[in-house]
């Protein structure tokens, strides 16, 4: 994995013990968490708010723990810094609010633009008719919210954010091609009935509007919302397999997979992990895959 700081220098691989980039169906989908062996000058550029570049994308040091202990490579002592990075270009959606958000039908861009982020634009932009964040409320959780109820999720590839419709990853070409028994699979519609409620609001002359009821779950109330977006609210991405696979960086979240003998399913997670083996461990690289159906 290349890794690049803010000075446009590349850290040498046998100094980086670990390092972790995630694609997340997620307000921030990009992430990096990195163990990385440094000296005096090295420690500067990777304390928190200086920005690393990991496989292409640019990210924000949002935490930087420096380890106690040292040892030393040739004349210099070195220590262990473990930092974690967040998508340079949206990391301020995470940040408490000291003023508030309030929005009328402004496009998803604008309101992540008005919580700091520097994104020009979202592939499939929509207008959101209504978006608050109070004071010392975090932003990137009423976002979570409006794409629950706009029954899509955003994701970062190529170096632009997207936003998807859930129906609409089905629709995608599959990127790879898995047997049915190379993943872990995970089934439990108990936990389904108990975590993914159907919904209901009030219609303008105080009458009931329902969502999704065709199955027997918990029950939600939500205000001000029609049956549109009732519906969405409950149609969601349930995780199905977990898979393993030698290190592939291209696949990002949203992807589609098309698992050999059954129905495709969508990467919501992909975690690209590098170890050096500098500490004695053995050296590897893969590429691991959190699959989910769109379910309703």
């Amino acid at each position: 994995m290349i890794l690049i700081l803010s000075t446009g220098r590349q850290i040498r691989t046998d100094l980086i013990k670990s390092a972790v980039v995630r694609s997340d169906l997620a307000p921030v989908p990009a992430t990096l968490e990195a163990e990385i062996r440094v000296d005096a000058d090295m420690k500067k550029l990777l304390a928190e708010g200086q920005v690393i570049a990991a496989n292409g994308d640019l990210f924000n040091i949002i935490k930087s723990v420096l380890s106690s202990g040292k040892d030393t490579q040739g004349q210099h002592d070195m220590s262990m810094v473990k930092i974690t990075g967040l998508l340079n270009s949206c990391y301020t959606v995470t940040f408490v609010r000291q003023v508030p958000i309030i929005k009328e039908n402004a496009t998803l861009a604008e309101i992540y633009r008005s919580a700091g982020a520097s994104l020009k634009a979202i592939d499939a932009d929509f207008a959101v008719p209504r978006f608050n964040c109070v004071i010392g409320q975090t932003p990137s959780y009423p976002i979570a919210e409006i794409l629950q109820e706009e029954g899509g999720v955003v994701r970062w590839k190529g170096g632009k954010m997207q936003f998807f419709r859930l129906t609409d990853l089905l629709r995608q070409k599959p990127v790879l091609t898995l047997q049915n028994h190379e993943s872990e699979n995970v089934t439990s519609g108990f936990l389904e009935r108990h975590e993914v409620p159907w919904f209901y609001s009030l219609n303008p002359d105080g009458t009931f509007a329902y969502g999704n009821l065709t199955k027997s779950r918990s029950v939600r109330y939500t205000p001000f919302k029609d049956l549109l977006r009732l519906q969405n609210m409950t149609r969601c991405l349930v995780q199905k397999k977990i898979s393993k696979i030698d290190y592939a960086s291209y696949l990002c979240a949203g992807d589609l997979v098309d698992i050999a003998g059954a129905a495709p399913l969508v990467i919501v997670t992909a975690a690209h992990a590098f170890f050096s083996g500098t500490d004695g461990s053995p050296a590897s690289q893969y590429t691991k895959l959190w699959l989910s159906s769109v379910e309703s």
